[in-house]
């Protein structure tokens, strides 16, 4: 988000306690880390500053061009406090807090965060994937703000795109819109389905467009945050929550599907990935991201009935070399699990770019080896 007068920003503080005394003292593991931790947070270092005191003891400094990050140790206590505030996407904050945890042995820690800045918006910052630019959204108004328990959600009011969700900065659904990406995961639909899973779809939209398409369709909607939707009742208008049809779990997906095939309950016609295509992070989480889909993909693949179909939304149909390629690694993972993938890219206007949908059906015969 930009405002005339500078934007908010997330502010960490983190409290290590039980840390190795030998690397709280280490001016050389201080002098490598800071920089690694604003690298991978996508954070300018203007200027870096770096104390030893005697007889033990680090202080250390960042300066950003978005704000610092900072340091603190006490060896002798094997506790250090540490400071990471930026103005700049709070995502890429989070990323160099991350880093951080993971670099410093300790056995316990305390983090907290703090939201800075204005509350009125004048533009809202979408990233453009396939050209690494920025589209500024003019801000008519902004409905809401809130922090859940795992993300920011926000909705704001915009005469391009009619009135929009956004979580961490990014963006989920608009008014204007919504029904070109429903129609899309919806591609596979048909009047005898009786039976849909859809994963994630917070926001009420796929499962309204799908009851629209198919008004007998049963459809079980599995979100993580219950906040999304609270938000999506009161500033979307969202009533499909409480249509006969749909049941809503809140709860995680792959949990949700792993305890229906111990169970073996439940055989759906389809099942749509509406989960955002950056679940646990970017280029540098490569590992995790493949270990979240490989698990979403195969188990899907054991609750749909034979000839049953999927879909996902995979992320944008092209991105510059910076940005992870989030369809790629979704299409090869499909491939390996469901055998042919069909692919379609479709321009989202509020994306500002095209996004890619990727759909395969289960086939008994494949999976037999026949």
């Amino acid at each position: 988000m930009k405002k005339k007068s500078k934007v908010r920003g997330a502010h960490y503080t983190i409290d290590f306690f039980g840390c190795d005394s030998d690397q709280l003292n280490s001016l050389s593991f201080w002098q490598k880390t800071l920089p690694q931790a604003a690298e991978v947070g996508n954070l300018e270092v203007l200027y870096s500053y770096f104390h030893e005191f005697e007889p033990h003891g680090i202080t250390g400094f960042l300066l950003l061009s978005s704000s610092h990050i900072s340091f603190h140790t006490w060896p002798e206590y094997n506790y250090a406090a540490c400071d990471v505030f930026s103005c700049t996407n709070g995502y890429d904050t989070q990323k160099s807090v991350a880093f951080l945890k993971k670099q410093l042995k300790h056995d316990r820690l305390v983090s907290n965060y703090i939201k800075r800045g204005y509350v009125v918006m004048d533009y809202f910052i979408s990233p453009i994937y396939a050209t690494g630019r920025k589209e500024y959204i003019k801000v008519l108004k902004k409905v809401v703000d809130i922090k859940s328990s795992f993300q920011d959600i926000v909705v704001i009011d915009t005469a391009k795109y009619g009135r929009c969700m956004y979580i961490d900065n990014l963006i989920q659904t608009s008014t204007k819109d919504h029904q070109i990406y429903d129609k899309a995961l919806l591609k596979k639909l048909v009047k005898k389905d009786q039976n849909l899973l859809i994963l994630g779809g917070g926001d009420g939209y796929v499962a309204e467009s799908a009851l629209k398409l198919n008004p007998k369709v049963h459809i079980t909607i599995v979100d993580l945050d219950q906040e999304v939707i609270n938000v999506a009742k009161k500033h979307l208008g969202q009533k499909v929550f409480s249509h006969k049809n749909v049941k809503l779990v809140i709860g995680d997906a792959v949990a949700y599907m792993k305890s229906l095939i111990d169970n073996g309950d439940a055989q759906f016609d389809g099942i749509i990935s509406d989960l955002t295509d950056n679940p646990v992070g970017g280029r540098e989480n490569r590992k995790e991201m493949t270990n979240f889909y490989k698990k979403v993909f195969s188990m899907s693949h054991k609750l749909l009935r034979e000839n049953g179909w999927f879909s996902a939304q995979a992320g944008a149909a092209k991105v510059v070399k910076r940005y992870f390629n989030s369809v790629k690694l979704c299409s090869e993972l499909m491939q390996k699990e469901f055998g042919d993938v069909e692919r379609k890219d479709v321009m989202i206007p509020s994306f500002s770019e095209r996004n890619s949908f990727l759909y395969a059906r289960k086939d008994e015969l494949r999976e037999e080896g026949i």
